[in-house]
Order: C-alpha cells, then structure tokens, then sequence
C-alpha cells in the first residue's frame, strides 16, 4: 500500500504564526517525546516510522513550500511539488500519475489518500493497515476510514454506514452530510454516524479511470504542465459522495483536527509556549510566543495570546474560527525557511516610505543560496558568525569571515556559498525588498 499525504493549506486558521507559506503542519509547538517542540508533520512521520510505513509515503505540497517539507522530514519519503493549490482531487490524482508513469506502480496496488495534520496515535495507522483487507473482503472500490464523534459538530463531515457499526469494524456507507449544522448533527449521531477523517483508499487503477473520465492524463509531467488550469476539486464531492460501492472503517482511538487555536492550545501540555508568564486568576487562558519580547497574562481568562513575526492575536478561545475573518496580512510573511536555511525581517519600513529592511539570515552548512535581486536599492551584508564565499556572475569569488561587511550592488547578481555554515544580517536601502524569496526546489525527491 502507498500512502499519499495531503500537506497543502492556506495557513489561515492559527494566524498570525501561520502563513500562506508556513501553514499549521510546519509549526514546533506540538510536545515532543524527547522535550522540547516538534511539528505536526515531523510528528506524523516519526509515527509514520514506528508503523513500519514511512517509506511508501508520497507528500504533496505546493511547490513553494517543498523547502520548509524537506527541512522537516530530512530524505524521507517522496515530495510531489503541486503548481498551485487546486484541492485535495487533484492533489491525489497528481500523485496517482506519478505513482503511474514515473514509478510503474502495479495498477491494482492500494493507494490510501490522507490529510497531513490531524492528531493521532499509534491505533490510527493500525486502522489505517486494515483497509486493503476490508476492500478485499468486501470488493468494494472505496474504503474511507470514521471515528466516533465526541460531540455535536458543524465543523466536520460525517458518514452515515449502514446499519450498526461495531468497533473495529466495517459497514457500507448509506450517505455524507457535510458540516451540517449543530442540530442536524445531533441526529446524525443518534443514527450511528461518524467523523469523516478524510482518509480514502482504493486501487491504483480506480483514480486513473476517474481521471481519465474528467480528461486529465495519467502521465505525471503532461499533468503537471496542464494543473494550473485546472478548476479545484475535492475528493469528498468528487468521488466518495458519487460512490454507491463504498465502506467505511470505524476508528476508535485519538484522531483530533488541530485546526483552531482552541483546539490546537488543549494539546500544547502548557499553558505557557515562549517567553511569558499568566498570573492570577487567568483559567483557561494560553499564551503561544515566537517573539523574543515576553507576553504577560494577569486575570484574563480563556483568552490566547499568539505572537510571531508577522503579528500579534489576542482572541477569545470560543472566537477561535473567526480567525479566518481577519483582514488579510498588508505585506510579505516575515518569515521564511528555505532549501538554504531560514530568514527572518527584523525591521521594515512602510512599502512606500523608500526606507530599509533589516533582516537575519542562517545558512546551514553546505548551503548555496541565490541572493534575489533587489529592486530600488543596493544591500548590506555583515558576517555574524561563521564562513563562506560570496559568488558573483563574472565567477570572481570573494571569501568572507565573521565581523565582514560586503555591499552587494543594485542589479547584479550573486550568490553565497558556505561549507560550516554562517549567520547574516542583512541592510536592505533604497526600496522595498523582497520579504520571502523563491526556492528552487521543485522536483520530487
């Protein structure tokens, strides 16, 4: 069986740490095993790991945030740039031509299609073993995978099966609702239904028919080239909803979608991430501080205070789905991860006031990094720490060490390069510079 994890998102629902770049997978807070933090996809793929299941692991991710991928999961697996965001339909079928055309993938292999960020344990994957045996018994075309719902809910889909469904078993779907609203979902679960956790499985050959249906060829870099024209589709609506051959697999243990801060702050293990402190009668009150600068809580409760490079929230823990109503951010994300390292905008004055921008930047060692070409302005670059070499177009080489100062001038072109690693800062003067840069990496691998 090949698993195929959806990692796309807007980064809209845990602002202002997430962005359209750096969405909710690539944020360290979640407790790590060993202490410390650990994202939620570096998550997944030690459990992934444990499961025996990493190395048949395709990711799908937007080609712009392949970078920030590949800094967390090291070599494993196989990363599947997408041209642009076009819903979870498309993803799966971009995987499914590369699984296809590029790996000659057995069309009858069991393909299990999954989100990247809910919350699970170990009885997650073992559910997740189960399917090609249950559409083996069965001989249905789709199998999808509910758990048993916790509370009335308008922000899930749910299954309906047919008939009772006893733990760790398997029944045929009757119907979807999707997000229905809270009093409709009461009765949903009256009548036995369950979370859809948007896990879909079927053979290799079922989605290349389906996409042979809606005209989308089956070879990996002819779809690639046509994606961006593409309208978006979800799997959901597409397929499962259309199926009349389909089971559903019930799930029993933790599955939970951190996809608010309200529900994000209940598995943190503390009330306090970063510096900062919550004084006094404050219960229920969390505070999630990237900032060096401590936020300080005294007798608020159920609020969550949430800083990072690009802005600060303070919001009430039961207001937690209007995040999405926030304005969108006026400039660039302030932040960045890169195949080469990591950029952070220290300082930027207003777009159009012609002023500066200061910004640091880590290069991990053996990194090149391509420095953009600035419009409006020549830029400033001081060595913080460690060694390398600045490159430019003519192939003259210029070394630099810590305590170096280079200006890079208007309209050329350079490149840095370092064997140990090196710090920088960064003086942008004259213009607006660029607040994230592109990265090259685009291929699988």
């Amino acid at each position: 069986m090949r698993l195929v994890l959806l990692c796309g998102g807007s980064g809209t629902r845990l602002r202002p740490l997430s962005n359209d770049i750096r969405s909710k997978l690539f944020l360290d807070l979640l407790p790590a095993p060993g202490g410390g933090r650990e994202s939620m996809i570096r998550r997944l793929c030690r459990q992934l790991e444990e499961a025996g299941m990493l190395s048949s692991a395709l990711f799908v991710i937007r080609r712009d945030q392949t970078a920030l991928l590949r800094r967390r999961i090291g070599g494993s697996g196989l990363v599947i740039p997408e041209p642009g965001r076009r819903g979870t339909y498309m993803a799966a079928a971009l995987a499914a031509a590369y699984l296809h055309s590029v790996l000659s993938a057995d069309p009858d292999e069991i393909v299990c299609v999954m989100p990247a960020d809910p919350l699970v344990d170990e009885t997650f994957f073992r559910t997740i073993a189960r399917l090609p045996d249950a559409l083996e018994q069965t001989g249905a075309k789709l199998a999808l995978i509910g758990t048993v719902p916790s509370h009335p809910s308008d922000q899930f889909g749910y299954i309906v099966p047919e008939g009772a469904l006893p733990s760790g078993g398997h029944a045929a779907v009757r119907r979807f609702a999707e997000k229905p609203a809270a009093s409709d979902a009461e009765k949903l679960i009256r009548d036995g239904a369950l979370w859809n956790c948007g896990v879909f499985a079927f053979r290799l050959k079922y989605l290349l028919a389906s996409m042979a249906e809606r005209g989308l060829p089956a070879d990996y870099g002819s779809l690639q080239e046509l994606y961006g024209r593409r309208e978006a589709d979800c799997f959901d609506r597409e397929i499962a909803e259309r199926e009349p051959e389909a089971i559903v697999l019930r799930h029993d243990g933790l599955w939970r979608d951190l996809g608010s801060w309200a529900s994000l702050t209940d598995h943190l293990g503390t009330a306090v991430v970063g510096p900062g402190a919550i004084i006094g009668d404050a219960r229920g009150s969390h505070i999630v501080n990237e900032l060096h600068i401590p936020i300080h809580v005294i007798g608020v409760s159920g609020i969550i205070a949430a800083a990072g490079p690009d802005g600060i929230l303070v919001l009430g823990k039961s207001q937690s789905s209007r995040v999405r109503d926030l304005p969108p951010h006026a400039g660039r994300p302030m932040y960045g991860e890169y195949a080469w390292g990591v950029r952070r905008v220290i300082h930027a004055d207003a777009p159009d006031s012609g002023g500066r921008t200061i910004a640091l930047a880590s290069l991990t060692p053996g990194a090149v990094r391509q420095m953009p070409e600035e419009p409006g302005g020549d830029t400033l670059i001081t060595v913080l720490s460690g060694e390398g070499t600045l490159l430019r177009l003519d192939g003259s080489l210029k070394p630099l060490r810590r305590g170096e100062t280079v200006l890079l001038a208007r309209g050329e072109r350079y490149a840095l390069q370092t064997d140990s690693g090196m710090e920088l800062i960064e003086v942008h003067n004259g213009g607006p510079a660029h607040m994230l840069e592109q990265d090259d990496a685009n291929e699988p691998g």
